[in-house]
């Protein structure tokens, strides 16, 4: 369970540090009050990782509250790396509760620079017929950060040291990940002969990500290819409801694009890869 604006506040930069974390106790606070009605629901907490004694503090009330994931934001950690040292008692206290971090569409803002937009020509609603939601190109870069925060974990050693942590990169699409696997293979490999940190982690970046992060496509994504690109561990089923970008039937449309996957490939997307993500 997601929140839907409580984030808007909680990850925004020009709020105050304190502004952030006291928004993200209060929503934590009631995300578990709403989620105590029903045990099938899943409560996600907000945590800022803005100052790193903040996040552990705030981090501790969400355990305590029986919060099942931590959603934090894809951008720079306070002027700090994901991969900072000061952080690594938070990936640790993460890795030991068996709770994943989940980066998820409206961690950062949705729109690319509104100079991107200017055509001399009329900007175009978004699909809701506004203009505070998604258009066409905002969609060409939606992905990216969410990227280039996993992958500076990936390069920083995070998930070399915390063997045990998991995590989620939720509504922002899937279809960058093999390029991202082998994007990030390669620059270990190159980069290991100037940068001693890269040099010393014992797997590659693509089982790393394999074994500790897992992906939702778009309904609209062959997750079929995605697969025989990669590997059928990396990805997660995921209908965005109630959204409408989630497709009215997906179920049918994933299905329909595992057709050609073996059984366990499809139990994995379906299933399995749930069930690892949370340590069931």
């Amino acid at each position: 369970m997601f929140a839907t604006f409580s984030e808007s506040v909680a990850f925004a930069e020009q709020r105050t540090v304190a502004e952030r974390y006291q928004t993200a106790h209060a929503h934590n606070r009631a995300m578990a009050n709403f989620c105590a009605t029903d045990s099938r629901l899943m409560g996600v907490a907000l945590l800022p990782l803005d100052d790193p004694k903040m996040s552990i503090t705030e981090l501790e009330h969400a355990l305590k509250l029986g919060l099942k994931a931590v959603w934090i934001p894809h951008r720079h950690c306070g002027g700090r790396s994901p991969g900072h040292n000061d952080f690594d008692a938070l990936w640790a206290r993460l890795a030991e509760a068996r709770v994943p971090f989940v980066l998820h569409v409206g961690g950062v803002p949705l729109q690319i620079d509104p100079a991107w937009m200017n055509t001399g020509r009329q900007v175009p609603t978004d699909w809701l017929g506004t203009g505070e939601n998604v258009r066409s190109k905002d969609m060409t870069s939606l992905h990216h950060l969410a990227e280039t925060f996993i992958g500076t974990m990936v390069l920083d050693g995070v998930f070399d040291r915390h063997r045990n942590l998991r995590g989620g990169v939720i509504e922002l699409g899937a279809g960058y990940v093999p390029s991202m696997l082998k994007r990030l293979d390669w620059i270990a490999e190159i980069w290991r002969k100037s940068e001693p940190e890269v040099a010393a982690l014992t797997r590659k970046p693509s089982e790393q990500l394999i074994e500790h992060v897992a992906f939702t496509p778009y309904v609209y994504e062959d997750v079929g290819d995605l697969i025989r690109q990669s590997d059928s561990r990396l990805y997660l089923f995921s209908s965005d409801y109630p959204h409408a970008e989630g497709g009215r039937q997906p179920l049918e449309r994933f299905t329909k694009s595992l057709d050609s996957c073996d059984e366990h490939a499809r139990s994995n997307f379906y299933t399995n890869n749930f069930a690892h993500l949370f340590s069931m």
